[in-house]
């Protein structure tokens, strides 16, 4: 047996080339690789077109573990992205395996919000509510499907330009999206030993016995923080200790008054006076606006 176990092919990830064309044993669709435009802890994402001059995106699984680790990985996060399909959460169209490496393809968008602090002398305030309404709906939808993102930040939501079929040139709607699904859990599955960016712990998950429960409010929290940076237009990060501290709730404060109750809600320490639903959020975004 040992004789015949060393006899296998040893599994070794291959990244794809630019240029490189490869096609879907799933669906004989075929795709060219394009150039890297972005890499997460686990996976690289390389621009690529399909057969049918779809501008799309291919994440390719990084090999953290062992072939089956990262194979089960890609299939769970394949089977979320299929079942919580919503035309404001990044569409996925295939995933496939290809020299024991692990591809799913979505839609590619223009950028994520983190590139619109790029732009000189930019008015975040004007894109808050655009994108909160495109962005909550997305979340509305995960919560009542008995999910939760767990990963919302700036880096995740996406603007999304509509391709007019009859002047490919003009793409002039745009569109927000939330993507990143792969480290989101069922509610039933949440809990503190879930994989997490470490520089946006919400209180609760650094000590739950004093600031409550972890559920869907974690979203909430993630929430507030997105609508407070595009609120101060700027890129923030805090500490655990500033998070500890409510720092982020006290910044929110600071906002003009339009703004300040419906964002300030959402960063809450206590996950009890935190705002309950994303519907919520919308209600006293608006009334406030």
């Amino acid at each position: 047996m040992q004789e015949l176990e060393s006899a296998q092919p040893v599994k070794q990830c291959v990244f794809p080339s630019e240029g490189e064309v490869i096609t879907s044993l799933l669906t004989n669709n075929t795709y060219t690789i394009g150039s890297k435009i972005g890499e997460g802890n686990f996976s690289h994402v390389f621009a690529c077109t399909d057969v049918w001059d779809n501008d799309l995106a291919v994440k390719v699984l990084k090999p953290l573990g062992t072939y089956d680790h990262v194979k089960d990985n890609a299939v769970e996060e394949f089977q979320k992205l299929v079942l919580l399909r919503h035309p404001n959460i990044t569409y996925v169209y295939d995933a496939f395996e290809y020299r024991d490496t692990f591809y799913i393809v979505t839609e590619r968008c223009y950028d994520s919000l983190e590139g619109l602090f790029s732009i000189d002398g930019l008015q975040g305030m004007v894109w808050l509510r655009p994108i909160a309404r495109c962005l909550l709906q997305a979340v509305h939808y995960l919560h009542i499907n008995q999910f939760v993102h767990q990963d919302i930040h700036v880096g995740n939501i996406f603007a999304k330009f509509v391709k007019d079929e009859m002047n490919g040139a003009n793409p002039n709607v745009i569109q927000f999206k939330l993507g990143d699904l792969g480290v989101g859990k069922f509610i039933t599955e949440v809990s503190v030993g879930n994989i997490r960016a470490q520089w946006m712990l919400p209180p609760e998950i650094v000590n739950p016995d004093e600031f409550g429960p972890i559920d869907h409010r974690i979203d909430l929290y993630h929430l507030g923080l997105v609508f407070l940076q595009l609120a101060l237009s700027t890129k923030l990060s805090f500490t655990r200790e500033e998070i500890l501290e409510g720092k982020p709730r006290q910044m929110a404060l600071g906002l003009p008054q339009p703004l300040s109750f419906a964002i300030e809600k959402t960063l809450r320490r206590h996950v009890m006076y935190r705002t309950e639903s994303v519907l919520e959020l919308w209600r006293d975004l608006n009334s406030r606006m």
